[in-house]
């Protein structure tokens, strides 16, 4: 019978040989101040920020120091930055927003101190010009939401593509093998824990500039009307940022804790569904359930922690509102003995309320980023590593095939305690022939294989095809003449 083999590609190994070693398995001025600074920020991206986020070449990424301390703010800074411009936009809508309140603010409390005392046409043009800054602050608070939310949803998109490309990288030996990591963990790494991570995103270009606009703002005018009652106001706020920073750290460790029990339970089930016929075969059903259940449980004790402590923060805040209570009791007795009148008062307990907004913004942000920091870290895992198995610089394209295979003393090992799989194995293969590997399971078959087409290296000796080390070879060419047909089907 004619071989129907095709043409430049190696044969598979089917000549009978047997393998005996088996393995183991002023306001504005002021307003602006903080938009200048970014801007100068922002233009500092260059072109050398930019090329971090394009994929290039293997070799260009492999490179680096994987031993290097973790930061999430470096990590995710190059996906943020590449978002400048809905971020500048966002932010300069949240300029605007900040503008409309300062200018809302005063007036109503000159509105709301005159109510009575003036003709129906000037009560109705101040309303009209209330009207107009109020509308004016809800269409930019919507722009700023809008585009701040589509630079955070771009940026996870980004860092989703970049882990996805790095996990398809990586070495066979992180997929298989006593120390692979699951399939199932990955895929939940990469679409849910990516999903949180625009959320911490979000939340942290929401707080950087627009919570400190509106919070610089409205301290402002508060320190002009009453410079006693802004101090009194101010001491709140420190002994609430430190109960907040300590409940954050405490709330890391737990939503750390969540994503790896989440993980385990997503894992798990993507292990025992595929396997479901094995699972009823051995009537197994009772037996997997319990292990569900335990997943499930472990999963549910950390959750119901964390959702605890998440529910407390907000708690810890409402501390700022009992303060402005009695900052309100404080102006009113002012009030009464002729200190200041009606309408700084209300000035400035409306200011007081918009400066409550921005730093319960902050507590959430940071509350956010505290929850946003394991998935960080997670997806960030995905990327880190250094290959073993390495293109040269000087690699060779292979060029036109003729199919001679040389085995030359091959010795190979899983892991390094593990026992020899292959041990000083020679096998020539050549041009046109056909091979049957024949041994028993685990004794290094498909081993061949995968050596051939370099997703393994041999721990000794070395591999020849049409007399050149495969290993002075470029991967894409080596991999692009061999043909692998497997008995598992897999569409792409």
């Amino acid at each position: 019978m004619k071989n129907l083999q095709p043409q430049n590609r190696i044969p598979f190994l089917s000549k009978p040989f047997k393998l005996t070693n088996p393995t183991l398995k002023s306001p504005s001025k002021t307003l602006l101040q903080p938009l200048y600074s970014t801007f100068s920020l922002l233009s500092l991206i260059t072109s050398q920020q930019k090329q971090r986020l394009q994929i290039g070449p293997r070799k260009q990424r492999q490179q680096g120091n994987t031993s290097d301390p973790f930061d999430p703010l470096s990590f995710i800074k190059p996906f943020i930055l590449s978002q400048y411009k809905p971020i500048l936009l966002g932010w300069l809508c949240s300029l605007l927003s900040v503008l409309s309140l300062s200018q809302l603010v005063p007036k109503f409390g000159q509105l709301s101190s005159s109510i009575g005392k003036i003709d129906g046409v000037t009560l109705r043009n101040d309303g009209l010009v209330l009207a107009g800054l109020f509308l004016a602050k809800l269409i930019a608070t919507y722009g700023q939401h809008a585009f701040l939310w589509e630079a955070a949803l771009n940026a996870s998109y980004k860092i989703r593509v970049f882990v996805f490309e790095r996990v398809l990288e990586r070495e066979l030996a992180f997929f298989e093998g006593g120390g692979a990591v699951s399939s199932g963990d990955v895929a939940y790494r990469i679409t849910a824990e990516a999903a949180d991570v625009a959320d911490t995103v979000y939340a942290l270009l929401n707080t950087i500039v627009p919570s400190a606009l509106q919070l610089s703002a409205m301290a402002s005018r508060m320190l002009v009307i009453s410079p006693v009652l802004s101090l009194i106001a101010a001491m709140v706020i420190p002994c609430t940022a430190l109960a907040i920073a300590y409940l954050g750290t405490r709330l890391r460790k737990v939503s750390k804790k969540a994503k790896l029990s989440i993980s385990a339970l997503s894992a798990y089930l993507n292990e025992v569904l595929p396997a479901i016929l094995f699972v009823k075969a051995n009537n197994a059903e009772f037996s997997e359930v319990a292990r569900f259940e335990r997943l499930a449980n472990a999963d549910l004790s950390t959750l119901l922690t964390k959702r605890k402590m998440k529910a407390f923060i907000p708690q810890i805040v409402q501390i700022i509102y009992f303060g402005a209570l009695s900052i309100l009791c404080v102006g009113s007795m002012a009030v009464s003995s002729g200190c200041f009148d009606g309408c700084s008062m209300v000035s400035f307990i409306t200011s007081l309320i918009f400066v409550v907004e921005p730093i319960q913004d902050v507590g959430k942000a940071y509350n956010e980023w505290k929850q946003g920091e394991p998935a960080i870290e997670r997806l960030f895992d995905l990327t880190k590593f250094k290959s073993k198995v390495t293109e040269k610089p000087d690699a060779v394209d292979l060029g036109h095939v003729s199919g001679d295979v040389k085995f030359c003393d091959i010795s190979f090992r899983y892991g390094e305690n593990s026992p020899l799989v292959l041990n000083g194995l020679n096998l020539h293969i050549k041009a046109g022939e056909t091979v049957a590997l024949v041994g028993p399971s685990g004794g290094g078959k498909t081993t061949l294989i995968k050596m051939l087409l370099r997703l393994y290296d041999p721990l000794y000796g070395c591999i020849l095809v049409d007399n050149q080390n495969i290993q002075n070879v470029q991967l894409e060419s080596l991999r692009r003449h061999v043909g692998l047909v497997s008995q598992d089907i897999v569409r792409f």
